[in-house]
């Protein structure tokens, strides 16, 4: 399981519970009343995960009923499942289902097996991002395959990263790159793809809105791209930036903006100087899981991060 490999760390907390006598809910989502129905096999384990922006709390729970007020009085709180079912007034949830709350929605739900799943409260309500669009409620987003798992696979190594981690300020850096990538991951999930059609008539309108994202990613120059920063900057809601980049390059936004990214690391890596390493180099630009950028550098481009460097020394 996810939990069993995590360790304690001065960024991520590990709390693990085999009495229920001293078992203490987590308030990541509302506090609740739960009544195990296996009490001789009880047994949980969580990792909380403070980022800049929200909490996130990787759980593995016993069999139970809960009866809870789910929910957060700010911002908007989702689950995501992992190993997950369960029957939450009158509906049956699985793995394939993440669910999306604004305001307080109470919830009478039968667990009859273990669960794991992550429980995530963000400080914004993501409205501009094109989330659940509604004010107070629960909400059920059914995805396919793929999309859940490139989520569940960036969830695991954020909290890996953070378990092998042991300087709180080091983590610190990085806390804007992990979040756009799980935001990204959660945009395609969570907005929906009709969405992200243009109307008709409007493709002069978001020709000249990328041209204008082009400058002023070029503005940035090695600084990361984020998406939110993007929007600010442009004046307009980061939904409309990715309808954009989607109506006139066919790519997400998130795709995109990593394409740029990537452009930038070559740059660097082809013309730094004598101490440049893959690692700062792919750091610097908001590549926090150094696999994933190893691979995509090289489907990109054609080579490895370290081939580019090498050439670039033999010049």
């Amino acid at each position: 399981m996810p939990l069993a490999r995590l360790k304690p760390s001065r960024v991520l907390g590990i709390e693990r519970f085999s009495d229920f006598g001293e078992f203490r809910a987590n308030e990541v989502l509302g506090l609740g009343t739960s009544t195990p129905l296996r009490p001789r096999e009880f047994s949980l384990s969580r990792a909380i995960l403070p980022l800049r922006d929200g909490l996130f709390v990787l759980q593995r729970a016993f069999a139970r009923r809960l009866d809870v007020d789910v929910g957060t009085d700010r911002g908007v709180g989702l689950v995501v499942p992992f190993s997950f079912h369960s029957v939450s007034n009158g509906r049956e949830i699985d793995n394939s289902v993440v669910s999306v709350v604004r305001g307080r929605v109470p919830i009478k739900s039968v667990e009859r097996q273990p669960n794991t799943y992550l429980m995530m409260r963000f400080n914004s309500d993501m409205r501009h991002r094109g989330w659940a669009d509604y004010d107070s409620g629960l909400g059920f987003f059914r995805t396919q395959h793929d999309p859940m798992a490139r989520l569940r696979a960036t969830i695991l190594s954020m909290f890996s990263l953070a378990s092998d981690h042991g300087d709180p300020r080091q983590f610190e850096a990085l806390n804007r790159p992990i979040q756009e990538t799980l935001l990204a991951c959660l945009d395609t999930i969570l907005v929906p793809a009709g969405a992200l059609t243009a109307r008709r008539g409007s493709f002069d309108k978001y020709c000249k809105l990328v041209a204008r994202l082009d400058e002023v990613a070029a503005l940035f120059g090695s600084k990361p791209l984020y998406s939110d920063d993007l929007a600010t900057t442009l004046g307009v809601s980061v939904r409309t930036l990715q309808t954009a980049t989607h109506a006139v390059h066919g790519l997400s936004l998130h795709h995109y903006l990593r394409l740029k990214r990537l452009w930038t690391t070559r740059v660097q890596l082809m013309t730094g100087s004598a101490g440049m390493s893959v690692k700062a180099a792919a750091l610097g630009n908001g590549f926090w899981h150094l696999g994933d950028f190893s691979r995509g550098y090289k489907l990109t481009f054609g080579e490895t991060p370290s081939e580019t460097l090498a050439r670039s020394r033999r010049l």
